[in-house]
């Protein structure tokens, strides 16, 4: 927090941002847990009825909080008094002189602002609360971003009514009759539905992608009180939202991705599924399959004497290889791959699902739990992972800020033999499903042009021998492809 954005100490509290020590308020200690971090404590910097600054102590455990992480069981207290109970996601992170600084929006009702205006109530401040929740929940919401929500609202409430009506219509057919006739209905229905919320995306990106954070967090806000309750009858919509592993984009969320798409509790549900996984970056995620099962099958054919050694950094379900190797299964005994994840339930799922092709293939497998927060503080993984000929990290990097990317990128470049190539997988800047995601999933990622990821790979050291951007068919997941000078002689 600049000294430029804090209210000296005999300011009005007159800003959307309340610092603490400007309005004497004392310590307001916050707690949390993360799914991955366990049990977080600090202290409060600033607040608004939507928002924190926390400052934490990076000792004990907050880095590395990654941008978009969801924090659980967060309580915020001063004196005693409970300001504020639920969860939260965290949307900015900034290391500093042993401190981590956390920007986090609150997903519950917000900062019980009356506990403050009765501390502050002989100074007069209450009335100044009263009108800023007031503010933050109403005026800061534009009218044609209500009426945007309000007609979709409408839209969508029709139509679950519809489609719950003819479901129960079925309940007397039996069970096979039934089916064939929801599947009927739902080729039938989905296409104008995905098209109108289509239509929805293109309106919903014209009127917030002006906005600086302030403005996006008050209609953010808004938008889940009105919509959110819709879009969870999508089972992958619903799992970005309630994040049960911390964050959105876990390894079955990509399940989801590869397998089939009408999935849902009822005819509706089955609907927004196909459309949640039809939308640019769902079918982006989908195509990270080819793209990378190419180049891993172009390198194997450039290797003809010996095994070919890759790394997986984030492996997620690994989808990627299974894919390979049912298509190509005498790839596999010239492949020999350390699959690197932090998350138990994604290696246990690799280690199942790549057996049997370890047994018809010849494949040689090494999954590895790891945390990212180790990969970070890592100099060089040369010695953890042996050197590679390919490292590849498909969306990890999504979700590192920028000093995060470019300590990662650095220690995964020293496992690059000499010849050997680092390619790192990021969101285009111009994703145009990015506010879908942000807006209707809370699903927050770094997005980044060519020419920043295109640095990233030039600060690289030793100087790489060719630093290039490459994409997947839709463009919007770019790919940082960097290849490392071979010996000299």
């Amino acid at each position: 927090m600049s000294e430029s954005t804090r209210l000296p100490v005999n300011a009005r509290l007159r800003a959307r941002r309340i610092p603490a020590d400007a309005a004497r308020l004392g310590a307001v200690r916050v707690r949390a847990r993360h799914a991955q971090l366990g049990a977080l404590a600090g202290v409060v910097r600033d607040l608004s009825v939507h928002g924190l600054a926390l400052e934490l102590d990076a000792e004990a455990g907050a880095a590395p909080l990654l941008h978009g992480d969801r924090l659980e069981e967060v309580s915020v207290e001063l004196d005693g008094q409970l300001l504020y109970a639920g969860r939260a996601l965290v949307r900015r992170v900034h290391e500093a002189d042993g401190l981590v600084l956390v920007g986090v929006e609150l997903e519950e009702a917000g900062v019980d602002l009356g506990t403050l205006q009765r501390h502050e109530a002989r100074r007069g401040f209450g009335e100044r609360f009263v009108g800023l929740e007031r503010q933050l929940r109403l005026e800061e919401v534009r009218p044609e971003f209500k009426a945007f929500v309000a007609d979709l609202s409408s839209w969508l409430a029709a139509t679950r009514e519809f489609l719950d009506a003819e479901e129960r219509a079925l309940s007397g057919e039996d069970r096979l009759t039934r089916e064939e006739t929801l599947r009927d209905y739902l080729d039938r229905v989905a296409p104008r539905i995905i098209e109108r919320l289509e239509e929805a995306r293109v309106e919903l990106s014209s009127l917030v992608a002006g906005f600086k954070e302030a403005e996006h967090a008050a209609h953010r806000a808004y938008c889940r009180r009105h919509l959110h309750g819709f879009f969870a009858a999508s089972p992958f919509m619903r799992r970005a939202l309630e994040k049960p592993l911390g964050y959105a984009g876990d390894y079955e969320m990509m399940n989801m991705l590869y397998r089939d798409h009408a999935e849902g509790e009822t005819l509706f549900g089955r609907a927004l599924n196909l459309y949640g996984t039809s939308e640019l970056a769902a079918r982006a995620n989908i195509n990270r399959l080819a793209f990378l099962g190419e180049r891993i099958a172009a390198l194997v054919a450039a290797t003809p004497d010996r095994r070919v050694r890759l790394a997986s950094i984030g492996c997620g379900p690994a989808r990627e290889l299974s894919t390979l190797l049912q298509q190509r299964p005498e790839l596999g005994r010239r492949l020999d791959v350390a699959l690197v994840d932090q998350e138990e339930r994604s290696i246990a799922f690799c280690e199942r699902t790549l057996a049997p092709l370890v047994q018809q293939t010849g494949l040689h497998v090494e999954p590895i739990r790891e945390s990212i927060r180790r990969l970070l503080v890592a100099r060089s993984l040369t010695a953890a992972l042996g050197a590679r000929d390919l490292v590849y990290s498909a969306g990890l990097f999504d979700y590192l800020g920028d000093r995060g990317f470019g300590v990662l990128a650095q220690a995964l470049y020293t496992a690059v033999v000499p010849g050997g190539r680092l390619l790192i997988g990021n969101v285009a800047h111009d994703n145009p499903s990015r506010f879908t995601m942000e807006y209707y999933s809370e699903w927050f990622l770094h997005h980044r042009t060519r020419d920043e990821l295109a640095a990233f790979g030039r600060a690289l050291a030793p100087t790489p021998a060719e630093v290039s951007i490459e994409a997947e068919p839709t463009g919007v997941n770019l790919f940082l492809s960097v290849r490392r000078a071979p010996e000299p002689g």
